[in-house]
């Protein structure tokens, strides 16, 4: 898994990139928000507004750390990637030390009491918004149809708004039903909150700047998709069977393995230099 100047390659940016998402995503916050909201929600689109915030988190982070390297030179950026990755390896491995194994428990529960503070100030909006609507509707509901007469004297009837394509512009008003869907912009505002600033941003901001650019994208973009995809399925079962801790204790050794390599690296440019 040897780095080089231009990054290192595809095939190996693709399999760190996996295997970081993993050991960081595994019942970290944005997990269980999908998984919570999944139970009470078509699944199908919690998937989709996750997996999109996730997707557009990992492309900005990725080619945010290709950019660095066009202002600041390869070896200080392998010497800043092994020291955040040694930072955040060495936490992880006391944060590990620390767990009793309650900590999933008590995530979970500040998800959920989080998610039900939203719900609630969502439902009392909506609420307020019903009220000043109600004025309207009679007269949104006669504005539906138009009456024409005819050069002959007939008057016909047809309906505003009515569909000629058939089961294409079906498809189409289905799916944006879907993406503009009060349940598909909440998931993907509290997935995309969650994400930004979190460990798995950061590093997937120092892999883009040290390694295969494209190769860290789809990594990250594979990795985010399976994990969302476990947690829609059987998030809250699997959270309350897998260790934390062993899953903590991995992603520290694998952040502390990452930099050793991109100090290696560092050590090999400056040789070179």
């Amino acid at each position: 898994m040897a780095l080089t100047a231009a990054g290192g390659g595809a095939s190996d940016s693709l399999l760190a990139s996996i295997l970081m998402i993993f050991v960081s995503e595994i019942g970290d916050k944005t997990f269980l928000i999908a998984a919570i909201l999944a139970m009470t929600n078509p699944r199908l689109t919690i998937f989709l507004a996750a997996c999109s915030a996730l997707w557009l988190m990992s492309i900005l982070s990725a080619f945010l750390g290709h950019a660095v390297v066009t202002f600041i030179p390869m070896s200080w950026v392998s010497i800043a990637a092994a020291v955040m990755f040694l930072a955040f390896g060495v936490k992880l491995l006391q944060e590990a030390r620390e767990m009793d194994g309650s900590e999933i428990a008590k995530e979970m529960h500040s998800v959920e009491a989080e998610l039900s503070e939203k719900d609630a100030a969502a439902k009392s909006q909506m609420a307020m918004e019903a009220g000043e609507a109600g004025d309207y509707s009679a007269e949104a509901g006669a504005e539906k149809f138009n009456v024409n007469v005819d050069v002959d004297g007939d008057r016909s009837v047809e309906a505003a708004g009515e569909c000629s394509s058939g089961s294409v512009l079906d498809s189409l008003k289905n799916l944006m039903g879907l993406l503009l869907s009060p349940v598909f912009v909440e998931t993907f505002v509290l997935v995309f909150l969650a994400e930004w600033g979190d460990r798995s941003q950061l590093a997937t901001i120092a892999l883009g700047a040290a390694r295969n650019v494209y190769g860290v994208t789809a990594g990250t973009i594979l990795g985010h998709t399976c994990c969302t995809g476990l947690a829609v399925v059987g998030g809250r079962l699997l959270a309350s069977r897998i260790s934390v801790k062993k899953v903590t204790y991995a992603g520290g050794a694998l952040f502390i393995v990452f930099a050793i390599l991109y100090g290696y690296e560092a050590l090999n440019l400056k040789g070179v230099a």
